[in-house]
């Protein structure tokens, strides 16, 4: 293109009102032009034209951006909290802990359904399937470690039948502890049902305190329910903290500035930790029936059998004994009420139920990130 055509283009979008004002930033070298000879006229490429528009149209911050990102290839940050997630489940704990900011390393899950969840979600890490054949050295480098081994063999749910931690898949702590034994995370989250606590008179929850603090770590715990955490679900669950070297985890659980997550009701300050709330969770249109097939009175508190139109939901178990969530005026359309998908099979429903609560583990991991900050 000459000189004439350009100016042409340049005077409808407003950049010149003549032939002189393209000549001026052709000498000022913004407009990058072309002759042979003296005695030619100076010529432009569409893509120098492209270039100069696209340097007057657009912000500091945008050039500043497409620098960085075409030109100068600067290293990315490397994260200092990087996570390997074992019993990983459906990924409740590496969403929570990616929600705050953590990164995501490693995972291994041995059931084949929440396989396929794991790698929909994080496809580019490593997934082993059975933690029984994993050795230490294979783990990826990670200083934050969480899980929540299997509960079946401590739960109550089992009524008379808990094996504790002799049992098969309950005993698979020491499998875990034999890995944290090689590698010696920072950090440890643990999460697992409060019949652990009293699992065996309380000597399963003594030999596994007993374990990590010969293993060198701090250990702290705490039982939460993640109906304070925003979820419309009562769910009761210890959470396990340690910290190596000292007993640092203390401040991750028991904050010593003022609460904003209520422990008990009417205690310290509620705090929505979800993204956004769901219409109709009130008490006088939404009903959460549970038949509790496995003999539970009406008695048994959040795992009771009967209904309840509180806001709140029973505690959702892999069981399926939450039936449903529903409201009076539409009792076909039980999923559309709580949110739930209508493809909930037994695979999904088994899935949930062992989840972990998102919202609880975010908060955790944010108070890691806090406590390791404030040590510089």
């Amino acid at each position: 293109m000459n000189v004439l055509e350009v100016t042409n283009i340049l005077k409808a979008k407003g950049l010149v009102k003549d032939v002189n004002g393209t000549r001026r930033f052709i000498r000022k070298g913004e407009l990058v032009a072309s002759k042979e000879c003296n005695h030619d006229g100076y010529q432009l490429t569409q893509q120098a034209l492209d270039a100069f528009l696209w340097v007057k149209q657009s912000s500091d911050a945008e050039m500043v951006q497409h620098i960085l990102n075409n030109v100068i290839k600067l290293p990315k940050a490397e994260n200092p909290f990087k996570v390997a997630s074992f019993f990983a489940g459906i990924g409740g704990f590496d969403l929570g802990c990616e929600r705050a900011g953590m990164e995501v390393v490693f995972q291994c899950e041995v059931n084949s359904f929440c396989q396929k969840v794991l790698k929909k979600h994080w496809p580019s890490i490593p997934l082993h399937s059975d933690i029984t054949t994993l050795e230490a050295n294979n783990i990826p480098d990670a200083n934050i470690w969480c899980g929540g081994f299997p509960c079946q063999d401590v739960s109550l749910a089992n009524q008379g039948k808990r094996k504790g931690l002799k049992g098969q898949r309950s005993g698979l702590f020491y499998t875990y502890a034999e890995l944290v034994r090689a590698r010696k995370p920072d950090w440890i989250i643990i999460e697992n049902v409060p019949g652990l606590l009293n699992s065996h008179d309380g000597a399963d929850f003594g030999i596994l305190l007993k374990t990590l603090d010969e293993l060198g770590y701090g250990v702290s715990w705490r039982v939460f329910d993640t109906k304070y955490f925003g979820t419309p679900q009562r769910r009761r669950r210890v959470y396990i903290v340690a910290s190596y070297g000292n007993l640092r985890s203390s401040r991750v659980l028991f904050d010593s500035r003022a609460n904003t997550v209520t422990d008990k009701s009417g205690r310290g300050e509620r705090t929505n930790f979800t993204s956004e709330t769901r219409d109709g969770l009130s008490k006088t249109d939404i009903f959460a029936i549970q038949h509790a097939s496995i003999g539970r009175k009406h008695t048994a508190g959040p795992q009771a059998k009967g209904y309840r139109n509180d806001g709140e939901s029973y505690t959702l178990d892999s069981r399926g004994s939450a039936d449903a969530v529903c409201a009076p005026n539409a009792p076909y359309r039980v999923r559309e009420t709580s949110g739930l998908s209508r493809e909930l099979d037994s695979n999904r429903l088994r899935a949930i139920g062992n989840a972990v609560s998102v919202p609880i583990i975010e908060w955790i991991a944010n108070q890691i990130i806090r406590v390791e900050n404030e040590r510089g």
